[in-house]
């Protein structure tokens, strides 16, 4: 039984509401709101997400009998490993700088490891926030475009058959 649609979309709807938060300034326009907050929560979650839809992706395709596929979906499990990775990069830095910040847990006998810290403080540079997210949302889209294309075949809709023409 393949479980993998159960467990991706969820995660795919977190991540771009995440990365559109991230790209637009919306500090400027609502500066009373908690964005660090909801960022972190979003990016956190939807990226833990993320890797269980990779694993059951490994699972759907074990389960898949069309070999002619092969190419195609080691194209997709290729993007969502990049878009897993960036949005894992945001929350890493979106964690570590909410759990230091209100736990102060660099301090004392952890103080070691506050190289973690100084490693999510250059990822949290708003710049590399937005370019990384940028960056996610296009794989995230690839992944997605790729995966309707598995299910649906190459001609599932103008926006599948444009990515799906990059690629094959």
């Amino acid at each position: 039984m393949n479980i993998h649609p159960l467990f991706v979309h969820f995660p795919i709807g977190l991540l771009v509401l995440y990365a559109i938060l991230e790209i637009l300034p919306l500090t400027r326009w609502y500066p009373q709101a908690p964005w660090n907050a909801i960022k972190t929560i979003l990016v956190v979650v939807g990226a833990l997400g993320a890797v269980i839809a990779s694993g059951t992706g490994e699972l759907a395709e074990k389960l898949l009998e069309d070999k002619s596929l092969k190419g195609l979906i080691e194209v997709h499990s290729s993007f969502a490993v990049i878009s897993t990775f960036i949005f894992g990069t945001l929350a890493y830095s979106h964690f570590i700088r909410w759990i230091s910040q209100h736990h102060h847990i660099f301090e004392g006998r952890l103080r070691p490891l506050s190289f973690l810290g100084y490693i999510a403080d250059i990822i949290a540079k708003r710049w590399i926030q937005v370019m990384l997210a940028l960056i996610g949302l296009t794989a995230i889209t690839i992944t997605g475009a790729l995966g309707a294309a598995i299910v649906y075949g190459p001609d599932a809709d103008p926006i599948v058959k444009i990515i799906y023409s990059l690629f094959f």
